[in-house]
């Protein structure tokens, strides 16, 4: 590899040798130490993850988001769309995918529902497209209050017609609230003037979807996995992560790599807009959190909840665990992944049985790589 070099190699060992030190020096400082797994207990679980496709077309742009619940039995959501207007694509399809998961999870009948993911990262996200300038500009065509009052009341019958195509196995269609005939009746009528701006509205909106469903989510027994994480709970004012102290602080106590839980409370800085304060669940919410190793030599996994992460959570979470890893997480992942095959052979569907006049509209820039 020509890009090697001796000077790359000694550069990369000096890196690791400083954070090795600093992760015993952390390590021996810590209080905490490693609790042994209980052993397994009988409950009812379910996991719930999503996935997106999305497909920038030459005239508008076509996704897919996808979720699923894997547990007593299998629930799912597929919901194909597109996006107008055109901005802050990425995030917006983000939200929406998230929004599916929490409506999907806050329906499930089992006792606990794992979600992927990090508990403070959904309290905490508000879009960085919202800012103070667009609040400001819409306050004044609208009466705010007003709509998201009204909003938010339709959201909570729309949600009894969303529980029905869940169970009946027939949710496939377009979920979101905001791009439905409710939206036009509630934006026109809580216009001050003549004038609106429905398209910052409608971005608006799709954020309070996904908090609404964020706050019937933490009404059940809703346990976070995160796989990945950069926490300092336990390394606060240091470059070096929780994770490589956690291991560095198993192999002193034990010896070795060995499965175990530490319990912890995380700091949650909210910083949520003023009318996250309708939803009660999320406007109250304490976070609880651990770290937990499921099998002798596996990851790392840190748990959040609204709920304190005990014994016996940890004792119904080990009765799941496969390899390492909580299995209806991993069932969950598979049946929501959207593979690029299956867009492309929904888009191909979608794209021939259509008016050919719309053909300009439909023009993909990566076709000449792809073929």
């Amino acid at each position: 590899m020509w890009r090697l070099s001796d000077e790359l190699l000694r550069d990369f060992e000096r890196t690791l040798e400083e954070s090795y030190s600093s992760v015993v020096n952390i390590a021996r400082s810590i209080e905490q130490r490693w609790k042994a797994l209980p052993e397994p207990e009988s409950c009812t679980i379910c996991g719930v993850d999503g996935s997106r496709g999305v497909e920038r077309l030459s005239g508008l742009v076509f996704y897919i988001v996808s979720a699923a619940s894997v547990g007593e039995d299998i629930r799912e959501m597929h919901e194909v769309t597109t996006l107008r207007p055109h901005i802050h694509i990425d995030e917006r399809i983000r939200l929406h995918m998230h929004t599916s998961e929490y409506r999907l999870g806050s329906i499930a009948e089992e006792d606990i529902v794992l979600m992927d993911g990090t508990l403070r990262g959904a309290i905490i996200r508000p879009p960085a497209y919202l800012t103070r300038d667009v609040y400001t500009a819409l306050s004044k065509l609208y009466d705010l209050e007003g709509v998201i009052e009204d909003f938010v009341e339709v959201l909570d019958r729309w949600y009894g017609e969303i529980t029905e195509d869940v169970r009946r196995g027939a949710a496939r269609k377009n979920y979101l609230l905001t791009r439905s005939e409710y939206f036009d009746r509630i934006e026109m009528g809580c216009r001050k003037g003549g004038e609106g701006d429905r398209d910052n509205l409608m971005i608006l909106m799709e954020y309070i979807e996904y908090l609404h469903a964020l706050n019937r989510l933490l009404e059940r027994n809703v346990v976070f996995v995160a796989k990945s994480f950069y926490t300092s709970e336990f390394t606060a004012n240091s470059s070096i992560t929780d994770s490589a102290v956690l291991d560095y602080l198993a192999r002193e106590q034990f010896g070795e790599e060995k499965a175990g839980f530490i319990q912890f409370k995380p700091v949650l800085q909210k910083s949520l807009p003023w009318y996250s304060r309708k939803f009660k669940n999320l406007d109250k919410a304490e976070v609880y959190g651990a770290f937990v190793r499921f099998a002798d030599g596996g990851n790392i996994y840190m748990l959040e909840s609204t709920k304190s992460i005990e014994e016996d959570t940890i004792a119904k979470l080990c009765n799941y665990e496969v390899e390492g890893y909580l299995i209806p997480l991993i069932h969950a992942h598979r049946h929501a992944e959207i593979k690029r095959r299956e867009l492309k052979t929904i888009i191909s569907a979608m794209l021939s049985a259509t008016d050919p006049k719309y053909s300009f509209l439909l023009k993909r820039g990566r076709d000449v790589l792809e073929g």
